[in-house]
């Protein structure tokens, strides 16, 4: 504590100060000290000290991409304590600025749902996700405050009746019945309440069923279900949101007609015949993939690069790639090109690599060694975590067939992405051992 000088107090809430600092060289910090409010009782202190001593040690073993770093701390002292970057500001600060400019920053929602996909797929809940404890760092959203996460186990530690430790207001309804088995679908009915900020009208009834206006509406209508089984994953949820903002905001605009036409056949492909298939195929063939359409330059898709392309839902592409045949291998073989080598705004990035999962998960070998390929040009050219992390998880040992691996690093090595397979691997912080024996090879 001594290493730091206090310069004025950020907050404070939960059982904790947030204070910013400044180290012996003048560079600003926040130091968050266990500090329980004079309303919590006397005789859960030390319950909250191990509370508080578990948020820094996960939070540590998170923060990253995702999660604000810990970068020092004192857990053994009197005023238990950790600093963490000086955050650029919180999300409560860009939900006042969207509604002043009008416009959605919806990098930042992406960023949330990167940040919460990462809990949950490593098993935990954060269970107090609000606009104040997402925080903006060197450029990324991400996520702090993890004093109420449940960890993987299940178990947390039980504090008395009436001591409060999660913010009402984006708190669901069975997180007030019981918060100790809170599940993920916790955390996506408070983000519905984020997007009710956003998109709804004050005031907001607690553990209530939310409603907005527009298209948005009907997804924070779902993520606030009072059943918590009807409520999407982050991972669906995330094409939905996305997709929906996209609309919303009039990006990706397909104004020739036999475009349009053949994304409102695309709806049907279901029930699509052989001659459908090979009408679409030559359509697609028939494609530009340099075509570029004006005036959206500084716009969420830097890149408008063939419109068609960029509105081609994750859905047909399953269907598309699950025919097998000389058609779909052509159309996975020209999308995937167009995928790995087209420029995009950051986070439309991970739009596109759900659908190159699509691919990869319906698709014959060589769908998916192309899939993989274009997710490393994807994922190293934008300097994306996200697909980086994607693309790793699909090359691991306990994923992939022995021959499937070989294929892939085959196609690696041909394309010559020896380098940008390794930073993936660098930059996302992936553990090599993870990853099948054949593509190991290729980071050594």
């Amino acid at each position: 504590m001594s290493h730091y000088s206090t310069v004025r107090e950020i907050g404070r809430g939960g059982f904790g100060v947030v204070e910013r600092v400044r180290d012996s060289r003048g560079r600003a910090f926040a130091r968050k000290t266990f500090l329980p409010g004079s309303h919590i009782p006397a005789d859960v202190h030390d319950k909250l000290r191990k509370r508080f001593r578990r948020e820094v040690k996960i939070q540590e073993e998170l923060g990253g991409n995702e999660v604000l770093p810990v970068l020092a701390a004192d857990l053994d002292g009197p005023s238990p304590w950790f600093v963490m970057p000086l955050a650029e500001k919180t999300y409560e600060s860009q939900i006042q600025e969207d509604h002043r400019t009008g416009k959605v920053d919806i990098d930042a929602i992406a960023d949330i749902l990167n940040g919460l996909q990462f809990l949950h797929e490593l098993g935990y809940v954060h269970r107090d996700l609000n606009p104040k404890n997402i925080l903006l760092h060197e450029g990324h959203w991400k996520l702090s405050d993890l004093g109420a996460v449940l960890p993987p186990t299940g178990r947390t530690i039980t504090l008395t009746e009436g001591t409060v430790i999660y913010t009402e207001q984006y708190c669901s309804p069975e997180q007030r019945a019981d918060f100790h088995t809170a599940q993920p679908s916790a955390d996506v009915y408070s983000l519905g309440c984020i997007l009710h900020d956003i998109f709804g009208s004050p005031p907001r009834t607690p553990y209530a069923q939310h409603r907005a206006p527009g298209p948005v509406g009907i997804i924070i209508e779902k993520c606030t279900e009072a059943n918590p089984a009807r409520r999407p994953s982050i991972k669906v949820l995330r094409d939905m949101l996305l997709e929906t903002l996209v609309d919303v905001g009039g990006h990706c605009k397909i104004e020739d007609r036999q475009s349009q036409a053949w994304l409102t056949k695309l709806d049907d492909i279901a029930s699509w015949g052989d001659s459908e298939y090979g009408e679409f195929a030559r359509f697609f063939a028939g494609l530009d993939v340099h075509e570029r359409e004006s005036g959206h330059e500084d716009e969420w898709v830097y890149s408008l690069s063939t419109p068609f392309l960029t509105r081609l839902p994750s859905e047909a592409l399953s269907k598309i790639v699950q025919r097998a045949d000389g058609l779909a291998g052509a159309i996975v073989e020209k999308y995937c090109g167009w995928a790995g080598n087209t420029a995009f705004l950051f986070h439309f990035a991970d739009t596109i690599c759900s659908r190159l999962q699509a691919i990869f998960d319906n698709g014959t070998p060589a769908n998916r060694a192309a899939a993989i390929v274009a997710l490393i040009r994807l994922g190293e050219s934008h300097n994306r975590w996200y697909v980086m992390r994607e693309m790793l998880q699909r090359c691991g040992r306990e994923h992939i067939s022995k021959e499937l691996a070989r294929r892939i690093a085959i196609e690696i090595k041909t394309e010559e992405l020896d380098r940008e397979f390794r930073r993936c691997v660098e930059v996302a912080g992936w553990d090599v051992s993870l990853l099948s024996s054949e593509i190991a090879k290729l980071c050594k």
